[in-house]
């Protein structure tokens, strides 16, 4: 699932911007280059169509979502303008249902499929137009629309297609590395830096990029489609480190003051080192995936105990010194509970891909001539390559 990208898929991916406006510019000039052999009536929806599709969503996945809502509300929405021209004479009964059926419509806009709903709504008005109930015109709008959604799709998906999943494994790993730094600056009484900040503000930015990326994915992957609630835990569990992070680079304890403070610190500079390597993991940069000590999490809490129980509390400073002491061994527990959640998530979906493989190997073994053999191994990778 993280293995090193292509050549190519990293050129894409790398030249992303550049790409997605070729591939605009691309679909505009193959509508037009149709239209000039053979004109179609209103063919200007059709580019409507495609920079309304692809202007904004240059993932394969959210091509092929926006497209089928699009495709969806324009059907519905031209049915029920065609109809209305078609039994329709008097011009106050056609624009009376034309009004109730777009308030419908707006009052049911909402939720996921809010942009098929939005379609609905202007397709109706842009069929029916000034009611002079041409019905050749209104199909030719229909048609036009349903064309620029069907060369949107095509191009997204054969030409250079810009994959969800390599994005969201970017903004993972962005999210792990600027963890690292900011864990870095904290070990290193740096919290109060603009830069630690800064780089607290980008982790989060690039977890919200994450669920952005959601209905994308589930798009051009079954795998994470069934594991939708894995890859929405796995984000809210890198929002949990953040919000970890943020109260740690808000405590102000020093050695002075705390003896016993390098030993907890021990612990947090092995999870800096391990959100570094996760990054490194993620990106594809090594094969390995990394993992936590066996038993972090116990052997910090029982470390944790033993230093409060050494903890003298006769007068109040030492009190008050073995309180602000444990609040932080329970910032640092808890930011080993979040990583250890993480790792929980990432070998779920680790699991299925590798599950997957195993079950399209078999299928490839048993349709595959035995002169062609090939190993278990290279047959699960090509089958999931083809898959995805």
């Amino acid at each position: 699932m993280f293995e090193k990208a292509t050549r190519l898929s990293a050129f894409i991916y790398r030249y992303a911007r550049i790409v997605h406006t070729f591939k605009i510019a691309l679909a505009l000039g193959l509508v037009a280059l149709v239209n000039g052999f053979w004109p179609v009536p209103h063919f200007i929806w059709s580019m409507v169509t495609i920079v309304i599709i692809m202007m904004g969503l240059p993932q394969v996945g959210g091509a092929i979502e926006k497209s089928m809502q699009r495709a969806v509300g324009t059907l519905l929405g031209a049915s029920y303008g065609v109809l209305l021209v078609i039994f329709i004479d008097q011009y106050w009964h056609l624009m009376g249902l034309l009004i109730l059926g777009v308030t419908i419509v707006c009052y049911l806009n909402a939720g996921r499929y809010s942009y098929a709903y939005l379609v609905t709504g202007f397709t109706m008005i842009i069929v029916i137009g000034d009611a002079n109930h041409d019905t050749s015109a209104a199909l030719w709008r229909t048609a036009n629309i349903l064309i620029g959604c069907v060369v949107a799709v095509l191009v997204s998906l054969f030409v250079l297609p810009i994959k969800a999943k390599q994005d969201w494994r970017a903004q993972m790993a962005k999210t792990f590395s600027m963890m690292a730094k900011v864990l870095d600056a904290h070990l290193n009484h740096d919290g109060d830096s603009k830069k630690a900040r800064s780089h607290l503000e980008n982790a989060m930015k690039a977890v919200l990029a994450q669920k952005k990326l959601m209905f994308s994915l589930e798009w051009e992957s079954q795998t994470l489609k069934k594991h939708a609630a894995t890859v929405t835990e796995l984000a809210d569990e890198q929002v949990r480190v953040i919000t970890l992070l943020e109260l740690l680079l808000q405590s102000k304890l020093n050695e002075e003051q705390h003896p016993a403070l390098p030993q907890i610190q021990q612990f947090a500079q092995i999870m800096q080192q391990h959100l570094l390597e996760l990054a490194d993991y993620l990106s594809g940069k090594v094969d390995k995936q990394p993992l936590l000590p066996a038993g972090f999490s116990y052997q910090l809490e029982q470390q944790l105990i033993a230093l409060q129980q050494r903890e003298h509390t006769h007068d109040s400073e030492s009190a008050q010194r073995a309180f602000s002491l444990n609040g932080y061994s329970w910032l640092i527990f808890q930011l080993a509970l979040a990583l250890t959640g993480i790792h929980t998530q990432l070998d779920k979906l680790i699991a299925a891909y590798r599950h997957k493989a195993r079950l399209l190997a078999t299928l490839t073994d048993s349709v595959s001539p035995r002169g062609n053999a090939k190993s278990p191994k290279v047959k699960a990778n090509e089958a999931v390559d083809k898959q995805e």
